[in-house]
């Protein structure tokens, strides 16, 4: 069962334009237009249909619930290296890319997230993602 109280959710990857809210409906101003299709969100508290969320950056609002995906996407928060099981360094990743093949969870591995973009496979530090769910 989906656990809203320690969640991360993201904006659906069909998403370019995403209106952050200062309230749970539409007649409250927006104040930011989100277009970056899966970034992940911090789930705070659902009214009306609508999501209050917190964003990476720390910028809170509403957002309607269609969308929002229940996926658990992660960014990355300061540019960094994706190194192999070795420790040895495989390619570099920057601030702000998304992910969204990730396991966070694995006991050999506490400090990392093991991830796939594109064709690169490998393991990034936890202290440069955002949003990945613990278990």
């Amino acid at each position: 069962k989906f656990n809203y109280a320690k969640e991360y959710i993201s904006i659906k990857d069909i998403t370019t334009k995403a209106n952050l809210r200062a309230g749970p409906g539409n007649w409250y101003p927006v104040k930011w237009v989100i277009s970056n299709p899966g970034l992940p969100l911090k789930f705070i508290e659902k009214s009306e249909g609508y999501f209050y969320v917190q964003l990476h950056d720390g910028t809170k609002g509403w957002l309607y619930k269609t969308l929002i995906s229940y996926k658990n996407n992660i960014i990355v928060i300061k540019d960094s290296t994706i190194k192999d099981r070795k420790g040895l360094i495989k390619a570099k990743v920057l601030k702000d890319v998304i992910i969204k093949e990730h396991n966070c969870n694995d006991k050999r591995f506490p400090l990392y997230c093991k991830i796939k973009i594109n064709k690169v496979n490998g393991y990034l530090k936890k202290t440069s993602l955002w949003g990945y769910r613990s278990n």
